[in-house]
C-alpha cells in the first residue's frame, strides 16, 4: 500500500515508524512538508526522490496516482480542507486529532466520507494503549457494577503547557483550536469509549488567568536570553531549553548547523525564546468541563497545567466498587468485600510511542483499507462525539 503524509513533524515522524517496521505492508510514496530542513530529512530516511516531496498541499493534489491512502499531520487549521481534498480524491485518510476547527466541519468531515465511500480514521491513541484496553476489559466485566461518577485529571505539565501552548503553534484558537479540544478531546473519547456512557449536558468552567502581560515579573524583558530576572522565572525559556534541554529533539536542525545553534538562535529571535507572559496566546490555562449523562453519571475533566506532573489519574466509581488509574496502574475496590485487584503496566511505561500505541492506531488503519468491510478502531463517526462536546466546552 502506498501512503503519503501531509505535514511530517513530531506526532507524523512517530506514526511513520511504522512504515520503517513494516516495508512488506506499506510504503511512503509522497510527503508534503513547507520546512525545508523537515522536508529534506524525511526524503533521506525514506529514501524518497525530490519529485514527490512538495512544499505545498496544492502542489501535492494536483498530481495524480501518488498514493492509496493520506496520513494527514499538518496543523490543526488546515485539517478541514486537506481531508476533504483527500476524500474527494478517493484517497482513505488517517487524520491527526483535532479533526476540525468547528464541529461543523467535523460532521462534513465525516458526510463526504460516507459519500465517497472512504475509510477515515482518527489518531486516538488511548484507545490502544494496555492500560486504559484493560479498564475496559473490566468495565465491560462489570467491575465497577453501574457507572455513577467519573473523575479525570489530565496533567498538562508547565514545561509542555509552555512550548505548546503558550509559545508554540498551539496558542491562539483561531490558529488551531482550544487548548481543551486540542490537549482533551481524545481523553473525552476514552473515557465515553471505556464507560460506555452517553453525554446529554456539558458545563465548563476555565479561562486564561495566568500567562498575561499583566503578571510578568517586576523587571522582565520580551525575551528570556536578556531578561534580568530570567534565573529566578520559573517559566523561562533558557532554562528549559538551554539548561535542562526538554523538548529540544523537535526543533528541526540544518545539515550545516548543530543544536546549539538553533537554540541560539531560537533564543534570540525565535518564538520559543520570548516571555512566555508576552506570547499573545489566547488559549485557557485551565479549564473543568463537567458532564451529566443518559445514564444519570457525572462525569469531569480537569486539565491541570500548573503541575510538573505529565500524565492522568483517573477515578471510575459505581455501585459495585471503583476503578483508579493512575499512571499505569490500575486498582480495582470492591465496595462489599474490600478487597482491591491491582493491575501494573509500568513496563509499558518504559515503551516509546505510548506504549507502541502510535504503531497500533497505523497498523489499523491500513488493515482496514485492505479489507473492504472492515472499519478503522477509531472512524471518523465514533470521533464526533467527542469533538462535539470538546467544542461545547470552548
Amino acid at each position: 500500500m502506498r501512503l503519503a503524509a501531509i505535514g511530517v513533524g513530531n506526532r507524523t515522524g512517530k506514526y511513520l515508524r511504522y512504515v520503517h517496521a513494516h516495508p512488506e505492508e506499506v510504503s511512503l510514496s509522497a510527503i508534503v512538508e513547507p520546512d525545508p530542513v523537515r522536508r529534506e530529512a524525511c526524503r533521506k530516511s525514506f529514501s524518497l526522490p525530490e519529485a514527490v516531496c512538495f512544499a505545498t498541499a496544492e502542489d501535492f493534489f494536483a498530481a495524480e496516482d501518488l498514493c492509496d491512502a493520506v496520513l494527514i499531520g499538518s496543523p490543526d487549521k488546515d485539517h478541514y480542507s486537506q481531508a476533504l481534498r483527500a476524500i474527494r480524491k478517493g484517497l482513505h485518510v488517517l487524520l491527526e486529532k483535532p479533526v476540525a476547527q468547528t464541529y461543523a466541519q467535523c460532521e462534513e468531515i465525516a458526510a463526504e466520507a460516507r459519500q465517497h465511500r472512504v475509510k477515515v480514521g482518527v489518531c486516538y491513541v488511548m484507545r490502544f494503549i494496555p492500560v486504559y484496553r484493560k479498564v475496559k476489559e473490566l468495565l465491560d466485566n462489570g467491575a465497577a457494577g453501574r457507572i455513577t461518577g467519573v473523575f479525570h485529571q489530565e496533567f498538562v505539565g508547565i514545561d509542555r503547557m509552555l512550548h505548546t501552548y503558550v509559545r508554540g503553534y498551539w496558542n491562539k484558537a483561531s490558529e488551531s483550536n482550544p487548548s481543551f479540544l486540542s490537549k482533551c478531546c481524545h481523553d473525552v473519547d476514552a473515557l465515553l469509549w471505556m464507560t460506555g456512557l452517553h453525554v446529554t449536558d456539558v458545563r465548563s468552567t476555565g479561562g486564561l488567568e495566568w500567562y498575561r502581560p499583566e503578571n510578568a515579573p517586576e523587571g522582565s524583558t520580551d525575551r528570556c536570553i536578556t531578561c534580568p530576572v530570567e534565573a529566578s522565572c520559573a517559566y523561562s525559556a533558557v532554562d528549559m531549553y538551554l539548561r535542562r534541554g526538554v523538548w529540544t529533539d523537535n526543533f528541526p536542525i540544518p545539515e550545516n548547523q548543530t543544536k546549539a545553534q538553533v537554540l541560539a538562535e531560537e533564543m534570540a529571535h525565535g518564538r520559543y525564546g520570548r516571555c512566555a507572559f508576552r506570547c499573545g496566546n489566547d488559549v485557557f490555562d485551565r479549564q473543568v468541563v463537567t458532564m451529566k449523562t443518559e445514564e444519570g453519571a457525572l462525569l469531569t475533566v480537569e486539565m491541570n497545567t500548573f503541575t510538573r506532573r505529565e500524565g492522568r489519574r483517573t477515578v471510575i466509581n459505581g455501585t459495585r466498587g471503583e476503578v483508579i488509574i493512575d499512571g499505569w496502574t490500575i486498582e480495582v475496590r470492591d465496595h462489599r468485600s474490600n478487597e482491591v485487584q491491582r493491575y501494573d503496566f509500568s513496563d509499558d511505561a518504559a515503551l516509546p510511542l505510548h506504549a507502541n500505541a502510535d504503531l497500533a492506531v497505523v497498523g489499523d488503519f491500513l488493515a482496514a483499507v485492505r479489507e473492504p468491510d472492515r472499519q478503522p478502531a477509531i472512524p471518523i463517526a465514533d470521533a464526533l462525539e467527542s469533538h462535539r462536546i470538546c467544542f461545547v466546552a470552548g
